[in-house]
């Protein structure tokens, strides 16, 4: 009886040990958005416990087939905390025609790096050389705003 009780015990405790699961959470975000001169569609994020990627978009001029400038960039900030984060940005030079541009993709590892939970916003920020106006240009998009509520699906 007593080597019975003891075998049961024993098998409880390897099998309750073989039960431990660890629960990873895997955020995407498919994001879009515009700006008065740009529109940007299927911006992804991916973040996991191992890494975050960011991009695959396309960035379209409003109302231009084309335009060509020499100078052309973006970058995609995260607000984590209060801190601007930029979590990923590229930039062309030289006479190129920007009427439609793809995002690229960045990888880094380390998804944890951004923390969902106090993550409020994410936006672009699109810079180019209008030659007929003579000067630089930027305009903001906004890709995600955490809502008011505390219900979202990133928690």
């Amino acid at each position: 009886m007593k080597k019975g009780l003891l075998s049961l015990f024993l098998l409880l405790f390897i099998l309750s040990a073989c039960n431990t699961q660890n629960v990873e959470t895997n955020y995407y975000l498919s994001l879009n958005g515009a700006s008065e001169t740009w529109e940007i569609s299927g911006y992804e994020i991916v973040i996991t416990s191992d890494e975050m990627k960011a991009g695959n978009g396309k960035l379209f001029m409003k109302n231009h087939n084309e335009f060509f400038t020499d100078s052309f960039r973006f970058k995609t900030i995260a607000m984590i905390d209060g801190v601007e984060t930029t979590i990923h940005s590229s930039s062309v030079t030289g006479e190129t025609d920007i009427s439609e541009q793809m995002t690229g993709t960045i990888e880094g590892e380390g998804g944890n790096s951004i923390d969902v939970d106090n993550l409020s916003e994410i936006y672009m920020i699109v810079e180019w050389w209008d030659a007929d106006k003579n000067e630089t240009l930027n305009e903001r998009i906004d890709l995600y705003q955490k809502p008011e509520s505390e219900d979202t699906f990133l928690h």
